[in-house]
């Protein structure tokens, strides 16, 4: 894994890691550095979604102990200079922010170096900003029953599919499922974000039982909200194969969609089983591929 003890923690990737040994999953015995040299291993993988592209961290210090927010701005010295920075102002607040940009070794790690666990991508890249490269899906079952998102994600694959449009699932990590679909250049996001709302709104009219697009919580009750907003500017959505701080270290997996059954158990994807899983493929290998334009 490219690691060397040294005396203050642990070199991994070329980056120095602290408090190598710290605990973070109490319960699995999984440390600070098992995440690190996760994230090393599975870079050739989770490096490509991540370049170029602005980040958010979920920052956990304390992993399963303590709790997390939500990492925007990275001032320079707080992660390792090599990392790159796009400097954006933030519309809700009018106040710039410096938001590491990813595809680099050392940003990523530097980033669980200051207690980053999760990792979360925009779905445009720094040379674009207002397009979107892909559409995505955010299936969350308010019930907390992952039987209810499956339901819910074939669904949702069916009104794509009589779209023609070639869609890719994986699992959120917890209790959700996120749906991918690869776009070819030149697709704003408003475009994008209006075209996933009628989609969801579709959804919804066929599945009132299950799904819903009530922002509000408290409106949706036990159905699963179908949410178009992770396309919006600057929102942000977890990245595939992005360790979650959820028992047992879950990973954003890539699905084929024979996968998407009642039989599908996201707790089965961790850090611990994912490289055996690797070994059969990748499900999302040919995504850039299949690049698509959405009907008009």
């Amino acid at each position: 894994m490219g690691t060397t003890r040294v005396t203050d923690g642990a070199e991994i990737g070329g980056v120095t890691i602290s408090n190598v040994n710290k605990v973070w999953w109490p319960d699995d015995g999984i440390t600070k550095g098992d995440i690190a040299r996760f994230y090393h291993a599975i870079s050739p993988l989770l490096l490509p979604w991540m370049r170029d592209r602005p980040l958010t961290a979920e920052r956990c210090p304390d992993g399963m102990l303590g709790g997390c927010f939500y990492r925007k701005n990275f001032p320079e010295g707080n992660i390792p200079v090599g990392a790159p920075r796009l400097r954006l102002r933030a519309e809700s607040t009018g106040k710039d922010v410096n938001y590491v940009v990813g595809g680099n070794l050392e940003a990523l790690l530097g980033l669980v170096r200051v207690g980053c666990i999760a990792m979360h991508i925009m779905n445009s890249r720094v040379g674009s900003m207002r397009e979107a490269d892909w559409l995505a899906f955010d299936l969350d079952p308010s019930s907390g029953e992952f039987a209810d998102t499956i339901r819910a994600g074939r669904a949702l694959k069916t009104i794509l599919d009589e779209h023609g449009l070639v869609s890719f699932p994986k699992t959120s990590g917890s209790r959700g499922l996120h749906v991918f679909v690869p776009l070819r250049a030149g697709h704003s996001q408003e475009d994008v974000t209006a075209f996933a709302v009628r989609v969801g709104e579709e959804l919804a009219r066929r599945e009132p039982e299950l799904v819903t697009m009530e922002f509000s919580k408290k409106a949706r009750g036990s159905r699963v909200y179908a949410d178009p907003f992770r396309n919006a500017y600057l929102q942000t959505i977890v990245a595939p194969y992005s360790v979650r701080r959820r028992p047992g270290a879950t990973i954003s997996t890539p699905l084929a969609w024979d996968e998407v059954t009642a039989r599908l158990d996201p707790r089965r994807f961790t850090i611990r089983t994912i490289e055996k899983r690797m070994t059969a493929g990748d499900p999302w290998a040919d995504f850039k591929k299949r690049g698509q334009r959405l009907p008009g």
